[in-house]
């Protein structure tokens, strides 16, 4: 898609660009730690936490504890000590630690939080998180947005598996007073300390429960700290082992070293996320910044969403109208998360996303040759009196006409049974649609392609958000299919076919997954 279509979109709107508030994260990084608790021999949680009143007591998220694990704790990036469960409050998910005794003093500098502001926290208010992605052992900043629900409880916000799981575990409390998030924390972000743009601490974050490709966050009130001091309650409750593996804020690595030394500087080596993309550099450009966090099945996405439908009805098309099989237990997708404006992306396993100025969008790479292509665009503005509706009338328009310039078509016709939109909560509103082309078009093997364009357009009062996905469709194929039948979980002869067929359904997925993170 040419840039000048989604600039022509912009110059319709009217619209003021955003700023963004003073938070300095200087002021408060002397605070912060890095929590590394071991599972086993080879893996270990990792959490950030943060000094509370003296520097040898740190605050983080309960549920990244273990029953037999050891605790360690990573200061300014060179000095790891010891540390032990001091006291627990439950309801909120947090953990006081306390150091150990008789271990070498601590690094110079180092200051601990004294205070926190008590204050409720306005809906639409910039926060700031401060901690550890993934394996990292350098501290980033985290901007996201007081979001809105009512009343704000966990109860309220968690997915339905997720609830029953926490009910039948115990915590955290489901009546729990929370801070909802629009944003979601990067894994190892648990137990961060969240701020306002006065570098006040306002809360700790939690949460990361999965809701399609997106996460569900939330921030624990900093008002529970003074209970937390005032608990009397050190040990792990009961099933505490069932806990951790809900929470996505938490991140899983590998240490690479038989034992940390206590004075000893990490190396960037050192720590190993067990995602291994999670150790890349982000993408970033724009305005945008996405870091991969996390790989998930399509089955797991589906199971979660908020509108798995489309894909749904695409695969029941697939295996009851053109008699295609295909292999969804085994589609899986890199999950790529934007700490600027929260977009979440899906993209295809194998592939990687880049940017591509000419386009000034991010595009996935496709090596095959064919023209099945996945874009995203995006922009901050103030959309707060933009028409929905008319906006999906005026995309519509403008996929016709682009689409039809560059392919030599006459123009494609939106399929109504997969076009649609609909709006959530806290103002999301996302549509979909889908347009085939009112001509084949003959491919440079000879044959001849139906070519679908495929569009998912997120917005809110303050950001939008497009992919946009080209999928060529040979004739030849699905006339075979529609015969004879193709099952892709025993492809034969048509395993190159499978595997195209596979590409479609994923590039469609991908297209219909994104997200903003709420």
């Amino acid at each position: 898609m040419n840039k000048c279509t989604w600039i022509l979109l912009l110059l319709l709107l009217w619209s003021t660009r955003l700023f963004a508030q003073n938070f300095n994260p200087n002021k408060v990084k002397n605070s912060l730690v890095k929590v590394i608790v071991s599972i086993n021999n080879r893996e270990s949680n990792s959490l950030t936490g943060f000094l509370w009143k003296t520097p040898d007591q740190i605050v983080t998220s309960l549920h990244g504890m273990s029953p037999t694990g050891e605790i360690r704790i990573l200061y300014s990036g060179q000095a790891w000590r010891k540390a032990r469960i001091k006291k627990i409050l439950q309801k909120a998910d947090l953990v006081l630690l306390e150091l150990l005794p008789g271990q070498p003093a601590l690094p110079a500098g180092m200051v601990p939080i004294n205070a926190f502001h008590p204050e409720k926290v306005p809906i639409g208010t910039d926060v700031f998180a401060l901690g550890y992605n993934g394996g990292a052992t350098g501290s980033s900043s985290r901007q996201m947005k007081k979001g809105y629900v009512d009343p704000e409880t966990l109860a309220e916000l968690i997915p339905k598996k997720d609830l029953d799981a926490l009910k039948r575990i115990g915590f955290p409390a489901l009546d729990l007073n929370i801070f909802y998030l629009e944003g979601s924390l990067l894994p190892g972000f648990s137990g961060a300390p969240v701020f306002d743009a006065q570098s006040r601490l306002i809360g700790i974050g939690d949460g990361g429960l999965e809701k399609g490709a997106s996460n569900v966050s939330w921030i624990i009130p900093a008002t529970y700290l003074p209970e937390l001091e005032n608990s009397s309650i050190s040990a792990l409750p009961a099933g505490f082992e069932n806990l951790t593996q809900l929470f996505s804020a938490t991140a899983r690595i590998e240490v690479n070293a038989p034992e940390i030394e206590e004075n000893t500087r990490v190396s960037d080596q050192f720590l190993e996320s067990s995602y291994s993309k999670m150790d890349d550099l982000p993408v970033e450009a724009i305005g945008f910044e996405f870091y991969a966090t996390k790989n998930r099945s399509l089955i797991e996405m589906m199971d979660t969403s908020d509108d798995p439908e489309n894909i749904q009805k695409l695969a029941d098309e697939f295996s009851l109208d053109i008699n295609i099989q295909l292999d969804y237990e085994n589609m899986r997708f890199d999950i790529y998360e934007d700490i600027n404006n929260g977009v979440v992306l899906a993209i295809p396993e194998g592939r990687a996303l880049q940017f591509n100025p000419a386009e000034e969008a991010f595009q996935v790479s496709n090596f095959d040759g064919n023209d099945m292509q996945l874009y995203f665009y995006g922009m901050q503005s103030d959309f707060s009196q933009t028409d929905f509706e008319e906006l999906l009338v005026l995309m519509g328009e403008i996929i016709n006409q682009n689409f039809a310039f560059r392919y030599g078509m006459s123009g494609f016709t939106i399929d109504e049974e997969y076009s649609t939109w609909d709006e959530f909560e806290g103002g999301r509103k996302i549509a979909w649609i889908l347009s085939l082309g009112n001509e084949y078009l003959m491919g440079q093997d000879g044959l001849q392609y139906g070519f679908y364009v495929y569009m998912t357009l997120l917005m809110t009062e303050e950001k939008t958000f497009m992919a946009i996905a080209t999928i060529p469709v040979p004739v030849e194929m699905l006339t075979l299919a529609m015969t004879y039948g193709l099952d892709c979980n025993n492809p034969g002869m048509y395993a190159g076919y499978c595997t195209y067929f596979n590409q479609v359904f994923k590039t469609f997925a991908a297209a219909h997954l994104i997200n903003f993170a709420y």
